[in-house]
């Protein structure tokens, strides 16, 4: 999950720092982040544009941990105690939160994995019409899972709502959901979606009656000792740790090249440190390595605060499949928070975190009281470095021979490769039937500038750029395009319309704060005109996973 705000800061040409700071948190084997991992963690760092990465190993009594690189531009170095962004790991504290509710049979009596969302916020959680058996039946643990149906929604979550432009609350992204379309019927099919992360935010801040923040300090972070752990960013910049600061790699050099090492004519740009209000229980937490390594214990040793029937509740898949490939033994599945998949006779739990400028893994293997996290300052590059280094630690562990491991660095570079050059493709892929030659449009440009409202997504206002090229730069010439913005968005985004045919339009969809288009995404767009000649209607359909069903803006000017 990635959320922004502010303006991104000149590109800085800054190296990766060499520098190692590891300590020996407890016991004194030896240690696996030695001087040869040290060595291999800064040439991943450098092959994904990576400023810097701490990591923390537990295994048994020992935990090990290390920062590499820097944690703000040009020389503050990572150390285990450097805090970052831990973006959707967070989701693991709020279902274990939940899981100490239902355990808590005094105060909660009633309050089971099962029990109806409706039954618990019955004026917030309301759907459209057409989805009135699943405004009825979903559940706690549907939301949970990521099983209820709803794409992500994302691009709809702003900062302030109604007519006085109130900060937005939780309930406020809860009613959102009145207006937003499912894409499959509940419990078919897995689908990621934050959002109801946010509505569970704000379902045990109603039966608690108070902060989620609180409550994961009070019931998870201070038994634990972890005092290193926030969940807002204005407690996070006042902390004696150090925030590492978020950054973004410059691929606009290369994107169709294979050279992704190169940094000829690319650069760092700084993501500015983005609120947390709005991210609630899907991906506010701030932390350091230290403090979920703390936490990684108490997950392999099933240890208080949670008691033995919430370790097993939030470690009990729900959904399957979820994913296959070559990276695991088999189809995957989703419990309470985490990712569960098999491999090589053992059961890992992982999940990854994304927000912009940040990415974290946090991994673990039950059975053998083992675990590794890795938090670190870029987007998306966090995670592929991060996935490379965790994944030498967990085959290590498992003596695991190096012609039978998956190449996790390759997986990443080539990941990276396929998304900055799918938008060459973007308008085939969209589009495969379009009319050939393009059929003009009805109506001249400026007719389709405006303001068009949709109760969810709230304002978009397109306008007319000009501009020596297209909109994606990668697309036929133009001169002229049209171009939006929603002012208040919880993602800032540039909306780059190239046309296709007729009414129907591409839209290419930039992070304003980390433009390397990494985070980047397409739609479908058309204008639908109205009986006066004007376009009344701009149709949208987000591409992000899928489809996320067509979003109808109406124009109010």
């Amino acid at each position: 999950m990635r959320f922004a705000s502010g303006c991104a800061a000149a590109l800085l040409l800054c190296p990766v720092a060499s520098a190692s700071q590891q300590v020996l948190a407890d016991g004194h084997e030896h240690s696996p982040l030695d001087g040869a991992f040290e060595r291999f963690a800064l040439t991943t760092l450098d092959e994904f544009h990576v400023p810097g990465l701490a990591i923390a190993v537990v295994d048994g009594e020992n935990t090990w941990a290390a920062g590499y690189g820097n944690a703000t531009l040009p020389g503050t170095p990572v150390t285990p105690s450097t805090l970052f962004y831990g973006g959707s790991t967070s989701k693991a504290f709020t279902a274990a939160a939940f899981a100490q509710l239902i355990s808590d049979s005094d105060a909660h009596p009633a309050l089971s994995w099962r029990t109806p969302l409706a039954s618990l916020i019955r004026d917030d959680f309301v759907l459209e019409p057409a989805y009135a058996w699943a405004q009825e039946h979903l559940t706690l643990e549907d939301a949970l899972s990521h099983r209820t149906g709803f794409p992500r929604h994302d691009k709809s979550l702003s900062t302030v709502y109604g007519p006085d432009g109130h900060k937005a609350t939780m309930r406020d992204l809860t009613q959102s959901l009145r207006y937003l379309p499912m894409v499959y019927e509940p419990r078919v099919e897995f689908r990621y979606c934050n959002l109801m992360f946010m509505v569970a935010s704000h379902v045990i801040q109603t039966l608690t009656g108070r902060w989620l923040g609180t409550t994961l300090r009070e019931g998870i972070w201070s038994p634990l000792g972890m005092n290193a752990t926030y969940f807002s960013l204005e407690d996070a910049q006042a902390a004696p740790e150090h925030l590492a600061m978020g950054y973004w790699w410059d691929y606009s050099s290369n994107r169709s090249s294979s050279s992704l090492g190169s940094k000829k004519k690319g650069g760092y740009g700084e993501v500015p440190f983005a609120g947390l209000d709005e991210a609630s229980g899907a991906g506010a937490v701030v932390s350091n390595v230290l403090d979920y390594a703390k936490w990684i214990r108490c997950l392999v040793n099933e240890a208080r605060p949670l008691s033995k029937a919430a370790h097993a509740a939030i470690k009990t898949p729900r959904m399957t499949p979820v994913g296959t490939g070559k990276d695991w033994d088999g189809p995957g599945s989703y419990a309470l928070g985490w990712m569960v998949n098999p491999y090589k006779g053992h059961t890992v739990y992982n999940h990854a975190g994304g927000m912009e400028g940040y990415g974290a893994e946090v991994f673990f293997l039950p059975d053998l009281g083992y675990g590794v996290v890795t938090l670190a300052n870029t987007a998306m590059t966090s995670n592929f470095a991060g996935r490379t280094l965790a994944w030498k630690l967990i085959n290590d562990k498992l003596g695991v021979a190096e012609e039978d491991r998956y190449d996790w660095a390759d997986a990443g570079k080539k990941s990276i490769q396929d998304i900055l050059s799918s938008y060459d493709s973007a308008v085939d892929r969209l589009y495969p039937e379009r009319a050939k030659p393009s059929l003009p449009l009805a109506l001249p440009l400026q007719k389709y500038a405006g303001t068009y409202y949709h109760p969810a997504y709230q304002n978009l206002t397109v306008e007319v750029v000009d501009g020596d090229s297209s909109p994606s730069g990668l697309g036929q010439s133009s001169k002229s395009h049209l171009k939006a913005s929603r002012a208040n968005a919880v993602w800032a985004m540039s909306y780059e319309f190239e046309h296709v045919s007729s009414e129907f339009w591409a839209v290419f969809i930039n992070m304003k704060n980390s433009p390397n288009w990494l985070s980047g995404q397409v739609a479908k767009a058309e204008f639908r005109l109205g009986p006066g000649g004007w376009p009344d209607v701009l149709v949208m359909e987000y591409m992000e996973d899928g489809t996320e069903g067509s979003i109808a803006f109406e124009r109010v000017e």
